[in-house]
């Protein structure tokens, strides 16, 4: 347990500015992400702060990340909670209760990732981890410090100041885009669409590595003519932001059919025109990475395991390689 930040003392209790959801928390309560709870002698306090409920080596495709240390593992770890409530959440079971979970501190945490062969960092996914601000604040700069990548996989559900604080110490994130309708966001999420595409510019822009992965939800957010306009504005953004879309299963509220594979294909397609990085998940199907200028396979991928083609910073006809690792460290661009 540790205090929080981002909070005020109001006459109705402890106002949470964390998050769009402003909880007004009373003592003894917990606010809606379940990991935070206002103490009776006026402070908001991190519950989950240091407290593991899952924690794994994964293959950074996993996260899903495919632009960043293509074919490395990464030490994955998580706590409880999340600050949206998406009826079809694939991860319910430790993101929407709460969990006692293990104790890591942040130097425990530094020391365990160094010794993990191969492992290029630590990535806070699992449930949300913005809702772990103040963990992942303290934990950052000791990876850094080690030689180790900061990666968050993420909703982008978070006020602009402490998302820019965040992205000040994660070198890569992956950004959920769960629908490009306000409406689905609030009816089904609980949240609001600009928050999330005003986060991801924000990372982008902070020189953050983003990849965006799209679920697309049977009856839920499976309108081609939507999509399109999320493509659109993604691309306006950057057309060389690596977009996953990912086939839903049936998980907590949500009792549609899979997605059709043949509607992930066509949502594929669809991206592609207008981005030069897209790739399906949860299908088996085509996950390779191509030059976007000479059409050269740069990564083959069959399940998780990876080849990388390429060296250096270049294909061999000249077109900037798109991917962060041991030899593009440096990129900020990144993205852009």
């Amino acid at each position: 347990m540790n205090k929080a930040r981002y909070y005020e003392q109001t006459a109705d209790g402890l106002l949470c500015l964390l998050c769009p959801n402003h909880c007004r928390v009373q003592p003894g309560q917990s606010g809606r992400c379940l990991s935070r709870h206002a103490s009776d002698d006026g402070r908001m306090l991190l519950d989950s702060y240091a407290r593991i409920v899952a924690a794994n080596v994964d293959p950074i495709e996993k996260k899903p990340l495919y632009h960043f240390f293509p074919g490395r593992p990464i030490y994955s770890i998580g706590s409880y909670g999340c600050n949206l409530h998406c009826r079809f959440c694939q991860n319910a079971d430790i993101s929407q209760r709460k969990h006692v979970g293990s104790e890591l501190t942040p130097q425990q945490l530094a020391l365990e990732a160094k010794s993990i062969k191969d492992n290029i960092g630590v990535a806070f996914t699992y449930n949300e981890p913005g809702i772990w601000f103040e963990y992942i604040c303290d934990c950052a700069p000791l990876l850094r410090q080690a030689g180790l990548q900061t990666v968050l996989v993420s909703n982008g559900y978070l006020e602009s100041e402490p998302w820019a604080e965040l992205c000040q110490h994660a070198d890569a994130m992956n950004i959920d885009l769960k629908s490009f309708n306000d409406d689905f966001y609030k009816n089904i999420c609980g949240g609001r669409l600009e928050t999330v595409k005003n986060n991801i510019v924000a990372a982008v822009r902070a020189g953050v590595h983003v990849e965006v992965t799209h679920l697309v939800v049977t009856g839920l957010n499976d309108v081609i003519s939507e999509f399109a306009r999320l493509v659109d504005w993604l691309a306006d953004l950057s057309d060389r932001v690596p977009l996953h879309i990912s086939r839903y299963f049936p998980r907590y509220h949500e009792s549609a059919p899979p997605t059709d594979p043949a509607v992930i294909g066509h949502f594929v397609e669809t991206a592609a025109k207008k981005l030069k990085f897209v790739y399906p998940g949860n299908v088996a199907a085509d996950q390779n990475t191509l030059c976007p200028a000479c059409k050269s396979v740069l990564i083959r991928r069959h399940a998780y395991e990876v080849l990388c083609n390429y060296r250096g910073t270049t294909c061999q006809c000249g077109e900037k390689l798109p991917f962060i690792d041991e030899n593009n460290l440096a990129a900020k661009e990144r993205n852009v």
